[in-house]
């Protein structure tokens, strides 16, 4: 008699038990807070699955090593594995996993000073974001976002104006006028024309900021307190 259907179906896939109970452990020890058996359980897991060719599974794993090493303050370690994790979803054929990790790294870059690295890695994730993203999507705003920052940092403030102008476009598109992403993209460029030296620019971006951040009283707290100490630092250098 023929079997009615076969055990190795199309959509029956065969588990790894050796790297996914390791997996697991790391899982389960970073929820109790212990990172580094957490980084323990996860490095011997990505050896098997490297071992095996395994790419998105690695990067998987790698990508919470970097994620609990910087976490830890281990830059070093969190810069390669991000870097690692990005190479091997794009080998895996992942790359939508791609941005963000490079994103991730450029801000680690951002923390030890090189501005300069920073933002060359996210020029490469905002390129890769509009490519697997398109150009209206959050991910893309957020790494335009960042890279706006550092570019403000390095003095290039027409850069800085595009990227914030382009994040500001993705968000009032997929969010609307009053969203708080919005508001905190107005602060943004509120900062850059305070630096240009304009003051009625930067006094109009600041409230218009914070009349949609001050509706969301349980958001942003620190970014309200840098814009409302911006605006008042720009009226009191008008009053005689």
């Amino acid at each position: 008699m023929a079997p009615t259907a076969s055990l190795y179906s199309p959509g029956f896939i065969e588990r790894d038990h050796g790297s996914w109970s390791l997996e697991v452990a790391g899982d389960e020890a970073a929820s109790r807070g212990d990172q580094r058996e957490a980084l323990s359980c996860w490095a011997e897991c990505r050896g098997i699955l490297s071992a095996r060719a395994k790419s998105a599974d690695a990067a998987r794993v790698v990508l919470k090593m970097a994620m609990a090493e910087e976490s830890l303050g281990d830059v070093q370690d969190a810069s390669a594995h991000y870097l690692e994790a990005a190479d091997l979803y794009k080998l895996a054929g992942e790359k939508h996993h791609v941005p963000m990790c490079l994103n991730n790294l450029a801000m680690l870059r951002k923390l030890s000073g090189d501005l300069e690295k920073a933002s060359l890695l996210l020029s490469r994730a905002l390129d890769e974001a509009s490519l697997c993203h398109g150009s209206s999507h959050g991910e893309t705003a957020l790494i335009a976002t960042n890279l706006g920052a550092v570019l403000c940092e390095c003095g290039d403030l027409l850069g800085a104006e595009q990227c914030h102008m382009q994040a500001l476009g993705i968000r009032e598109q997929l969010f609307g006028p009053t969203h708080p992403e919005v508001g905190l993209s107005l602060g943004h460029l509120g900062v850059l024309h305070q630096l240009r030296g304009d003051r009625d620019g930067a006094r109009r971006f600041y409230c218009s900021a914070l009349a949609i951040l001050d509706e969301f009283p349980r958001l942003h707290d620190a970014e309200r307190v840098i814009l409302r100490e911006n605006l008042a630092g720009l009226v009191s250098k008008q009053l005689p």
